[in-house]
């Protein structure tokens, strides 16, 4: 029942709309039915949707304590389609958009064309990191964290003396973060982040004091970019920082899962007859399938994997063996922080160049990535990885999807990381008496010695091979 308000005003009445209501307001318009000087139609599912009746019209508004911004004319916009534009007018952010202009320009686009698409692109087109130069996006936003890092940074370090401002860079440069570095600020979330964190709890070669750090200094950064750079960063709207809810004191369960080579290979096998999971779905590109071989392949931690640059990969190394091939990592991007060199055996070299020229043959061009992304110019994501392995077991954000089989359970293999894999390289080479090694394909350390001393002898011989390559070569075979 409508409320009626005061002399002059609008007749209220607050119901969940539905179609039936935008019907009969166009009903009493035509039957001049409408009364006083007219009806207000508050949506009670919507925050700040109103279908506002007047004698001439049914419009569209979205009212709140700031302002009203006109949405458009009933006649044009449905019901879906206003409560749609009214949460884009809610979210928009101060500065960077212009709610009433965006919400005619809209109007305009669907009236004319009636093209629901064609009218969003028109007033509210998606921003994409990856189309964007570095320099734009730095200047206008949206900040991907690798941006958010650089900035924090540049005024964080000044701030700090002695040897922590040399060191205090290396934990917001974690691996662990570098995988995210594409990632828009505004996209991570808390879920992501425990993620983070588990991997870092839960890998022995990071100390807890580390892995503290590392998080401590991501909240603190987080909180830099929200209160300096809200608008970059599309924090305007959050309200409450989800980080601060990220501490190192939660307590995981070990994981001790290690993979079979049979369930290793099994999932290879799946993933190549499944790499579409549906008319909906996107079939896996070249370079993830890509990854997912060398993941298997080599055991290499997959935010140091997925950047490797064809530059650093040298097919036929050494005459005395034929066809191998070495992969190389900077010291960057590797966890020990010191460069890294993988001698690769032909038949797995040959599979993983098979799906980058794939790649190449797709885009009648080569990139500068082994492991190229379906999307933009970029390498894959070290999450697109484990995103491929969820969807192979039915899963959608951790949970079974409707509709979608569970292939593993199909084929008889149990659910297994990335990271089970260095997990399971490590126990096939150790009960065959190899450990060192696995210590010199995984980049790990052993023994009690100096520094320079535990470090795995591939990983020297590619430090080696930077100053000489002859040198390098020779000690590598």
């Amino acid at each position: 029942m409508a409320v009626k308000e005061g002399r002059g005003s609008y007749a209220r009445e607050r119901v969940p709309l539905t179609k039936g209501h935008v019907n009969r307001a166009h009903a009493m318009i035509r039957k001049d039915e409408v009364p006083g000087r007219g009806l207000d139609l508050v949506d009670t599912e919507c925050s700040g949707l109103v279908l506002r009746v007047t004698r001439n019209s049914a419009t569209w508004l979205r009212k709140s304590k700031t302002g009203t911004v006109r949405i458009g004319d009933s006649a044009v916009i449905s019901l879906v389609q206003a409560r749609d534009q009214a949460e884009r007018i809610r979210l928009a952010v101060p500065g960077l958009h212009q709610p009433k202009a965006e919400a005619r320009i809209y109007e305009e686009v669907l009236r004319r064309t009636g093209s629901e698409e064609d009218a969003l692109d028109a007033a509210w087109p998606e921003e994409d990191p990856e189309t964007q130069t570095a320099e734009a996006r730095r200047r206008d936003g949206p900040w991907v964290l690798g941006d958010l890092v650089d900035a924090y940074l540049e005024w964080k370090v000044p701030r700090l003396k002695g040897r922590w401002a040399t060191s205090y860079p290396t934990y917001l440069r974690h691996p662990e973060l570098l995988g995210l570095s594409m990632v828009t600020v505004s996209a991570l979330d808390l879920e992501v982040m425990l993620g983070v964190r588990q991997r870092l709890l839960e890998d022995g070669r990071t100390k807890r004091s580390a892995a503290k750090r590392v998080i401590n200094q991501f909240r603190e950064c987080m909180t830099w970019g929200w209160k300096e750079q809200a608008l970059r960063c599309r924090l305007v709207h959050v309200e409450v920082p989800w980080w601060d809810r990220l501490t190192v004191d939660y307590a995981s369960g070990t994981r001790d899962h290690v993979p079979t080579v049979e369930e290793l290979a099994r999932t290879l096998a799946v993933a190549e007859r499944h790499r579409s999971l549906g008319q909906t779905e996107h079939s896996t590109g070249a370079g993830l399938l890509g990854a997912l071989w060398a993941v298997v392949l080599t055991a290499q931690r997959t935010s140091a994997l997925v950047s490797t640059e064809v530059a650093a990969c040298i097919p036929q190394f050494s005459n005395s063996l034929p066809g191998w091939a070495v992969i190389g990592w900077p010291g960057a991007v590797m966890k020990s922080q010191m460069p890294h060199g993988l001698p690769v055996p032909p038949a797995a070299w040959a599979i993983i160049e098979r799906y980058r020229q794939e790649d190449a043959r797709s885009r009648e061009t080569f990139r500068p990535w082994m492991f190229p992304s379906r999307r933009g110019e970029g390498h894959v994501s070290y999450l697109a990885i484990n995103q491929l392995l969820s969807r192979l077991q039915g899963l959608r954000e951790g949970k079974p999807a409707e509709g979608k089989a569970d292939l593993f359970a199909l084929y008889g293999i149990r659910r297994w990381t990335p990271h089970d894999v260095r997990r399971g390289l490590a126990t096939f080479l150790g009960e065959r008496r190899l450990g060192g090694a696995a210590a010199a394909i995984l980049d790990h350390v052993y023994g009690k010695a100096d520094e320079r001393e535990r470090t795995a002898a591939v990983t020297r011989w590619v430090s080696a091979w930077k100053k000489d390559p002859a040198e390098g070569l020779i000690g590598a075979q």
